[in-house]
């Protein structure tokens, strides 16, 4: 039996999607740091041979985004997969915070790949949030936001990698809209914002000092039709999620 190979596989995303697999009894395989450098390319044919689908995930802020779509996808041509999903995030076409721009790069690179592919947007994890994280906050607590569900985006990657049907599709995956201080006041937490101060230059922080600019004055709201098509229900709303985890 062929595998679903899923890069990134320690991380958090990458634990959902393995589960969701498990769950479908889908044979996978997960890639790690210690069989693969995005950096370099390094490791990435050897691991994707015999696999027919990739699950393509990225480090969080890396500042060469493109160059490593770029690896993944030559790789992924040359190890003989045949189709590809990417993580993309929600609206990266959003200049102003240059991780999203970075994202909607990336993503031409996998239409352009020659493979089939397919292109999954979520929103902010509900699953980003706990008590310390609400009551040191660096945006505006009552900013609109269409939080998703990790579990849920695990069931819909899986939708990705294995239905034809959504093949050259690109697809939101957002929950109901709230925003950080209703989910807090629905689970009693505390929430108090502070202004956020980059600890250094480098990209990472950068990116962030953007993303919180952004999240106080827009926010980051999305359609839940597309999830609620792949997951054949309604999304989960992030109180339930947050109650569950």
């Amino acid at each position: 039996m062929s595998s679903t190979a899923v890069i990134g596989g320690a991380g958090k995303t990458g634990q959902a999607i393995l589960g969701a697999l498990a769950a479908r009894h889908l044979e996978s395989r997960s890639l790690t740091r210690a069989d693969i450098d995005l950096n370099t390319g390094a490791g990435l044919v050897e691991s994707l041979r015999g696999c027919h689908a990739l699950y393509a995930l990225a480090p969080n802020f890396h500042p060469d985004e493109v160059a490593i779509a770029k690896r993944v996808v030559d790789a992924a041509r040359e190890a003989g997969v045949t189709r590809v999903v990417f993580h993309s995030v929600l609206q990266p076409q959003l200049s102003a915070m240059p991780h999203h721009l970075a994202k909607s790069r990336a993503e031409e690179v996998v239409i352009n790949s020659g493979l089939e592919w397919a292109i999954l947007q979520p929103g902010p994890y509900a699953q980003n949030f706990n008590p310390e994280v609400v009551g040191a906050l660096g945006y505006r607590a009552d900013a609109p936001f269409s939080f998703v569900d990790l579990a849920d985006v695990g069931q819909a990657a899986v939708r990705l990698l294995t239905d034809g049907a959504t093949t050259y599709g690109i697809f939101e995956a957002c929950g109901p809209t709230t925003s950080v201080s209703e989910v807090a006041s629905l689970l009693g937490w505390p929430v108090q914002e502070r202004a956020f101060t980059p600890s250094d230059d480098s990209y990472a922080q950068k990116c962030l000092a953007a993303m919180f600019a952004y999240y106080t004055e827009h926010g980051l709201q999305g359609s839940s039709l597309a999830l609620k098509a792949l997951l054949d229900r309604e999304p989960t709303h992030a109180v339930s999620a947050l109650k569950r985890s």
